[in-house]
C-alpha cells in the first residue's frame, strides 16, 4: 500500500500537471524511475555553471609571476605587510618570496597582495620627494592664540623661518562627584 500511495503522489496530476508531493514539498522527490533518467548530468552541468558564474562576479584575479614586487602578511608584530620578491611558484597557490632584509618565506596568495601605486608606473613615491606641509596646531585657549597671532605679526615683519609654534594649554582637570559606600545594612537592627 505504501509504494503505491508513494508512486501516486510522484504522479503529475490530469488538472495541475503537477505531482502532489512536489506540491506539498516545493520539490520532486527521488524514486526508483528517477535513477534511470540519463539526462541527470546535464541538470549538475548546469547548476555548476550558475554557481561558477555568481562566483565570478564577486572573484578576484590573482596572477603572480617570478620577479614580481609585493606586500606579504607579516606574522609578527613589527608591521602587518612587508615588501618582498617573488622568486619561487611551488604550487597553484603558493609562493616562495624573498623580503627585502634576505629572509624568504612561503606563503599562500590569500597572504600576498600586489605592490601597486595608485599614482603611476607601478612604483612607490620616493619619501623624499613628499614635500614637508607645516601642521598647524589648534588651541582652545583665546589668549594663546592672541599670542600667537601678535608674535606671528612681529616675526613676518624680521623672518618668516622663525615662526613660533603654540604649546599645548594643560587641561584642568574635571570636577569629581563625591562618593559614599551604598547604605546596605544600615536598616538592620541586631535583637
Amino acid at each position: 500500500m505504501a509504494k503505491f500511495l508513494f508512486t501516486y503522489r510522484l504522479t503529475p496530476h490530469a488538472t495541475t500537471a503537477i505531482a502532489p508531493a512536489e506540491m506539498l514539498m516545493g520539490r520532486r522527490p527521488r524514486s526508483l524511475l528517477d535513477l534511470t533518467y540519463p539526462n541527470i548530468n546535464s541538470r549538475v552541468q548546469q547548476k555548476q555553471q550558475r554557481q561558477k558564474q555568481s562566483h565570478d562576479k564577486t572573484a578576484q584575479v590573482r596572477n603572480f609571476n617570478v620577479g614580481d614586487s609585493v606586500y606579504i602578511l607579516s606574522h609578527n608584530r613589527e608591521a602587518k605587510w612587508i615588501t618582498g620578491t617573488l622568486i619561487k611558484r611551488t604550487g597553484l597557490v603558493s609562493f616562495v618570496i624573498e623580503l627585502n632584509d634576505g629572509r624568504t618565506v612561503k606563503r599562500h596568495q590569500n597572504q600576498i597582495r600586489h605592490k601597486y601605486d595608485q599614482y603611476s608606473d607601478n612604483k612607490l613615491p620616493d619619501i623624499s620627494e613628499i614635500p614637508d606641509i607645516p601642521i598647524p596646531s589648534v588651541s582652545n585657549n583665546p589668549t594663546d592664540v592672541e599670542a600667537v597671532c601678535d608674535s606671528n605679526a612681529d616675526s613676518s615683519d624680521t623672518n618668516d623661518n622663525s615662526k613660533s609654534v603654540m604649546k599645548p594649554s594643560v587641561a584642568t582637570p574635571r570636577p569629581t562627584r563625591t562618593r559614599k559606600p551604598p547604605n546596605r545594612y544600615g536598616d538592620f537592627v541586631y535583637n
